[in-house]
């Protein structure tokens, strides 16, 4: 037994007041050599060390004591981690060399103190260490033989600007995570959010330098997912050769497999590739719960919420629940943000299921279906007795319908849902999932696919009837997901900007840099039409965005404001708003805004002036491409019907006047003979 005396200073190791790795001055006001080796006063603690605390590490942790306890210590030290340099192993069983050691055995600053045992044995010359065995054992190494599969992705992306929609966002580069789902089809599956709007992609395997050309293959932005793939042969099958048998750089890549929603307090393992290094990192944590999370502004999907520690470049990583087996639990894609801690989010086997057999089928994720109704919850006992709802019977209270859906024809205001695909509702909207765990019935409709039959039992005037539709997309009056259902679009005359409202574009404009979208910004006019629903196909709410500042529009200064009619011609969506203003004869143009207002401006001035104010602002066109192609036969008939109904005209009147061809067919004239249109020249 022999002891080891520990001095407290600033030095965690030394015992002395010099730094460990910092070199003595060679000027006047350095203390002299003998000084340098006298110990530091104050308090010291002795250690009783034995061979076999050496091994045991026993005296790290006595190290690690003395600092906490030393009174100059600003900082406590955190305990040597397993990885660390005093407690890592060779294979021998002896600890590696400490990086805090000389090449003569001696401690930094130590001059004639010897080391101690447990820094192991002296580097060989010139500091270069010997041969060493990895930390990870060859059974540590094949039980973690899926971390191969987890791949790197570097992506360069061009973003829409739907602020200044004639221009894009600046390019920029992120990184993400993907893994291996199946290599017979060469498929990797990761984040769609990593990959959206990319212009490049490229993935890397653990072990290589090399970066391989990646394609896209398919993309669900609704649930949050994407498919890649990869045509070099040399990414799957890895650099060949061997030395001893061993094989000299990483193998073929190998599938990982998935497993069922793991039960609560299941250990899962995130493996990805976040920010603070370049190589694979592992973290590991629980299953906290199950709910339906917000995948999309469009869609909340079930999702398994983790403790795990989920950070940038995570995204698109795997969840093992078990490493050995290349088990994955679901797919890494967000963290709760905000006051919270420890809160990440993984997308489970049933939705990766949904959007991977889809893609299967058809070739293209569609997306998750709509119910194509709304519903309030009904607990109040006044209420269910005032809806007819009998003694223990459940259900919630369909509140409102979509008019363009299917389950319009079958579903009323005022029905009462008591059942959906053989599953109870319970009054909290809720239905059984799994033993003590109960889920929104929103979770069994979206498990559906879009097209397939939904079954429901329901209420009606105190009496029960089953019924059945098709399920489909919902068709939002405010579109939510860019290359979803909508995409930058813009039309200017006379300086006054107009652009179709939607979600990106209010992220764009009331969501600053985070791009996160506070209501409480947003005018009410605007706030009011996320809740409303189409009543014609194709139907826009328009809004006049900004004004770009010339003579002709002096006296103007709106910003993000509804336009409602045109002349007196009720909009149907910036399509029509174009045609109007490049067939208008009349004199001024009159753009009718939420609330009364008017913006008038004269039709010549505007016309002339027009090309004037886009080069002003660098613009190379007063439309986006999507606006510049003709109206369909369709489009004229639907803006007919507006403008009957918006200035009490008859019908035939104004296909008369709109100049369609079913029109003039009808009237038994040639469709040859109507006059150009602005749009034809």
């Amino acid at each position: 037994m022999r002891s080891l005396v520990v001095g407290h200073s600033p030095s965690l190791l030394s015992g002395f007041e010099r730094p460990l790795g910092v070199r003595r001055r060679s000027s006047q006001h350095c203390r002299p050599r003998s000084a340098c080796l006298q110990p530091t006063r104050g308090r010291r603690l002795r250690i009783r060390v034995s061979a076999a605390d050496s091994v045991n590490n026993t005296p790290s942790a006595a190290i690690n004591s003395s600092a906490s306890i030393a009174p100059d210590n600003k900082q406590k030290t955190q305990p040597a981690s397993e990885s660390s340099p005093v407690n890592r192993r060779s294979s021998s069983g002896t600890p590696e060399q400490s990086m805090l050691s000389s090449e003569n055995g001696l401690i930094d600053g130590e001059d004639d103190v010897p080391r101690p045992s447990f820094f192991g044995p002296s580097m060989p010359s010139g500091n270069q260490p010997a041969a060493m065995i990895s930390p990870l054992g060859p059974e540590l190494r094949k039980k973690s033989w899926a971390l191969r599969s987890v791949i790197k992705v570097f992506s360069t992306k061009v973003e829409p600007n739907y602020g200044q929609p004639w221009q894009m966002l600046p390019q920029r580069s992120s990184t993400a995570s993907a893994f291996v789902v199946s290599t017979e089809k060469r498929h990797l599956l990761t984040n769609a959010h990593a990959v959206s709007n990319a212009t490049a992609v490229y993935v890397r395997r653990p072990g290589m330098a090399r970066k391989f050309r990646a394609q896209i293959i398919c993309e669900g932005k609704m649930c949050d997912l994407a498919l890649m793939t990869v045509e070099d042969d040399a990414f799957w099958l890895g650099p060949s050769g061997s030395t001893n048998g061993a094989t000299s750089g990483p193998g073929p890549l190998k599938p990982l497999n998935f497993v069922d929603v793991p039960e609560l307090q299941v250990p899962i393992a995130v493996a990805g590739y976040p920010v603070g290094g370049d190589s694979l990192s592992v973290t590991k944590g629980i299953v906290s719960r199950l709910a339906l999370v917000r995948y999309s502004p469009a869609a909340r999907l079930l999702g398994i919420q983790i403790d795990a520690a989920i950070n940038p470049g995570n995204s698109g990583g795997p969840a093992f629940a078990d490493l050995e087996t290349g088990s994955v639990a679901g797919v890494a894609f967000s963290k709760s943000t905000g006051n919270v801690d420890n809160i990440g989010y993984v997308i489970p086997w049933r939705v990766i299921s949904h959007f991977y057999e889809e893609y299967e089928a058809i070739g293209l994720y569609r997306g998750v279906p709509s119910p194509g109704f709304t519903t309030q919850d009904l607990e109040n006992p006044a209420q269910k007795k005032y809806f007819k709802v009998p003694e223990g019977g459940s259900g919630v209270l369909v509140v409102r319908v979509d008019p363009l859906s299917d389950a319009a024809g079958v579903i009323k205001e005022n029905d009462v849902l008591l059942e959906v695909e053989g599953f109870e509702v319970a009054d909290d909207g809720t239905v059984e999932f799994r033993e003590d765990e109960r889920l929104e019935y929103g979770h069994v409709i979206r498990s559906q696919h879009v097209g397939d039959s939904l079954h429901l039992r329901l209420l009606r005037d105190g009496q029960e009837l089953c019924v059945k539709y098709t399920l489909g997309l919902k068709d939002h009056l405010v579109p939510l997901v860019h290359g979803v259902d909508c995409r930058p679009s813009y039309y200017i005359m006379g300086g006054l900007v107009f652009c179709p409202l939607s979600s990106p574009f209010l992220e764009m404009v009331f969501g600053g840099t985070s791009r996160r979208l506070r209501r409480s910004d947003i005018p009410v006019p605007v706030l009011s039409a996320l809740n409303k629903d189409k009543v014609r196909r194709q139907q826009q709410v328009v809004v006049l965005v900004q004004v770009l500042a010339h003579e002709i529009n002096s006296g103007y200064k709106y910003s993000v404001v509804p336009v409602e009619s045109f002349n007196g011609v009720k909009l149907h969506n910036l399509r029509h708003l174009a045609a109007l203003c490049d067939s208008c004869l009349e004199p001024f143009l009159n753009f009718g805004l939420e609330g009364g207002r008017v913006v008038t401006l004269d039709t010549s001035e505007a016309v002339q002036h027009s090309p004037e104010v886009l080069k002003l602002n660098a613009i190379a066109a007063d439309r986006s491409e999507d606006l510049r192609q003709p109206p369909t036969e369709e489009e004229l008939q639907m803006w007919a019907e507006v403008k009957a109904e918006s200035m009490k005209i008859p019908r035939e009147s104004a296909l008369r006047e709109q100049g369609t061809s079913s029109f003039l067919e009808d009237e038994g004239e040639d469709a040859d003979g109507v006059d150009t249109l602005p749009w034809d020249s």
